[in-house]
């Protein structure tokens, strides 16, 4: 036991490659010696992996060698080619996969680190003493991030042993005693590290980037830049990781694939049952679908055409994950807009790089198509596609759906006072606002000019409300720039629920009646539909 315990990884992984190999030649052709050596070759996978506590592989490898002895224990029969392609394609792709991706490390705990927590709005600050008077702890507190301002290199150092927080963001102004250049591996292996800096020239910014920094902020710190720098790019998508949906019949293998991805920074969400696959799409809003090609109730390709017949889903990019490996079958299925094909087994690093590439580029794409250029919400149309979808959804489950619509306050005095470049400005730190507070799950756009709409799928009017008016009430203390001066804004929302509405347009028209009530009413209000 002790030696077969000391077995390489590399050895599992070189059989699970033979394996493949000799295992499809079988696919193609029966042939009894071919078989006996295949069952020699699986057998011997099986009593390696139980060795080392791989016992799902285990499992897996010995319903294959089973299934090989039961066929060469009737000499006079041969196993047909659609059985072969069946059965034995089924059993080789699953003991394959997991040889050449599992590990002996329970990888369990790598499912929850990319949940949504605490720490995904705790920012830590390294300002010199008396640098900072408050003003960019309360101004990122109504952002709704969590800002702890330190001026001593140890005290940051053991916070950071604590916990690690969504970004560090460090003064530094480059000289031989900085603080910061001591500091800056240990931040940078931890969470990203923003460098704020008085000096703009380039060896300055090249001095950030060798120290591992993400972003490179001019100072006095704009608090709109920073929240930007947050939300956007790299930074941004460790905040809201890429969403990749597996649809996979073997529930080991989408777990497995799960944690693979995981591992890199993907939040994965796995379904074994075609059928709900288009209502876990709107639910989850992946940037990919990664789709097994052969399930029992239907096949991939026909899965993928249901997929695409719905208008808001026909975009989302899928790549096929199967064991096909006859290249007509594999073109046929690209002509159908597939936008991938792996084959089994494939290799971590393969499925990372084709998931998280094509993942990223289609969360950019879709930004353009479905955003507003100005604010980066959801544009009008989008909106109301999205919003159709939730009360489809909500109606279906019987669970309460809120909309809410929000209009600043007198904004037209806004550009005239300060002009349109500040009345942008303004429009831009609402939406960031917003998308900040709102949860993950809550749509919003911008409906048109200086209004907003927000959809709270599961959430009741009296509960829409108190969100709202928390809302409102921190968005009065943001301080809008205007040069060397400040100003601040308001703004109205009107709030309608299911609970009184029908459909999408009596929805919409009772939550504007309700916002022209509240600004009759004196504005910097939010009002809610028959209340």
């Amino acid at each position: 036991m002790k030696q077969a315990a000391s077995i390489h990884p590399g050895q599992r992984i070189h059989l699970a490659r033979e394996i493949d190999r000799i295992g499809y030649m079988l696919v193609s052709r029966w042939e009894r010696p071919l078989a006996a050596h295949l069952l020699s070759l699986v057998t011997r996978m099986e009593n390696l992996v139980r060795a080392i506590s791989l016992l799902e592989l285990a499992k897996e490898a010995s319903a294959l060698a089973a299934l090989l002895e039961q066929w060469l224990q009737q000499p006079e029969a041969a196993p047909s080619e659609r059985v072969r392609y069946g059965q034995l394609r089924h059993h080789l792709g699953v003991v394959c996969q997991l040889g050449l991706m599992e590990r002996q490390q329970n990888l369990g705990n790598l499912d929850g680190l990319l949940q949504p927590g605490a720490e995904d709005a705790t920012l830590y600050m390294w300002l010199p003493a008396g640098l900072d008077d408050g003003r960019l702890q309360r101004q990122l507190a109504c952002f709704g991030f969590e800002v702890t301002v330190m001026s001593q290199a140890a005290k940051l150092a053991k916070a950071l042993q604590r916990q690690a927080p969504a970004a560090v963001v460090a003064f530094a102004d480059f000289t031989d005693n900085d603080p910061i250049r001591q500091l800056a591996s240990a931040i940078s292996s931890s969470c990203p590290l923003v460098i704020t800096s008085p000096r703009r020239d380039f060896p300055a910014r090249l001095e950030a980037v060798r120290m591992g920094a993400c972003g490179f902020l001019d100072w006095p710190l704009q608090v709109n830049q920073l929240v930007d720098l947050l939300s956007f790019g790299d930074i941004g998508e460790r905040r809201d990781p890429l969403r990749v949906l597996i649809v996979e019949d073997m529930a080991s293998l989408a777990g497995l694939y799960s944690r693979v991805l995981a591992a890199h920074g993907v939040e994965a969400a796995s379904e074994t049952n075609p059928e709900r696959v288009p209502d876990r799409i709107q639910q989850f809003n992946p940037d990919l679908i990664l789709m097994d090609m052969y399930m029992p109730q239907c096949n991939g390709i026909e899965l993928a055409k249901v997929i695409r017949q719905q208008r808001l889903l026909d975009g989302i990019p899928i790549v096929f994950l199967s064991v096909e490996k006859r290249q007509t079958v594999q073109l046929d299925a690209l002509t159908l807009g597939i936008d991938g094909f792996l084959t089994k087994p494939v290799a971590p690093e393969e499925l990372v790089v084709t998931v998280v590439n094509r993942a990223r580029r289609y969360r950019k794409l879709r930004s353009y198509i479905v955003n507003d250029s100005l604010t980066g919400l959801l544009n009008h149309s989008h909106l109301h596609g999205q919003l159709d979808s939730a009360i489809e959804r909500a109606r279906r489950a019987g669970q309460p759906l809120s909309l809410a619509m929000l209009d600043l306050d007198y904004f037209k005095q806004v550009n005239d006072n300060y002009g349109h470049q500040v009345g942008d400005e303004v429009l831009l730190n609402l939406a960031r606002f917003l998308k900040e507070r709102l949860r993950r799950t809550d749509l919003v756009g911008r409906y048109g000019g200086e209004e907003f709409a927000i959809v709270l799928a599961g959430t009741p009017a009296d509960k829409a409300c108190r969100m709202l008016e928390t809302l409102r009430q921190d968005f009065c203390r943001l301080e809008q720039q205007v040069g060397e001066r400040t100003f601040r804004q308001t703004f109205s929302v009107g709030v309608s629920s299911l609970a009184s509405a029908e459909d999408a347009t009596s929805l919409v028209q009772q939550a504007d009646e309700t916002l022209y009530r509240a600004k009759a009413a004196g504005r910097n209000r939010v009002e809610c539909y028959g209340g």
